[in-house]
């Protein structure tokens, strides 16, 4: 993926964040982040995810959003999964004996499931705006399509 790839995903990223006001929740740009943060999940992460927005709880349970991958550390485990082979596929993962009534409140996996995988992201409107944006993936320029 070339450079003026990776801005246009990163703008159509902060876009659809900023539609669902997720920079004002759980959820920062990776340059705002304090440095301590930054370089934890710098250190644990390949150079090819260029980073955008993470969703943060805490050193332990993290999702980042980057260009080119989805990454997502939980249980002591680190999770990637390429944006352009999502093919739009991902569904809410309720915890076990939980109400579906309650999805909205309980739920914070999503799986995505061209990849059989599940990103960690926080209950709640945070989970479902990860999701919508995700959706996305894989992005098509209609300069690509000619």
């Amino acid at each position: 993926m070339n450079a003026d790839r990776d801005a246009w995903y990163r703008s159509r990223i902060l876009w659809k964040a900023s539609q669902h006001k997720l920079l004002d929740k759980k959820c920062y740009k990776f340059s705002d982040l304090p440095e301590n943060e930054a370089s934890l999940i710098q250190n644990m992460l390949p150079s090819s995810v260029n980073p955008v927005i993470v969703f943060w709880e805490n050193q332990d349970k993290w999702t980042v959003l980057g260009t080119r991958i989805v990454a997502s550390f939980y249980q002591g485990n680190l999770v990637l999964a390429e944006l352009d082979k999502i093919n739009k596929q991902i569904s809410v993962v309720l915890p076990k004996n939980s109400d579906p009534k309650n999805i909205k409140r309980e739920a914070s996996f999503l799986r995505l499931d061209a990849l059989d995988t599940l990103i960690w992201a926080p209950a709640g409107s945070e989970l479902f705006a990860l999701m919508n944006i995700l959706q996305m993936f894989p992005l098509v320029k209609k300069i690509d399509l000619l």
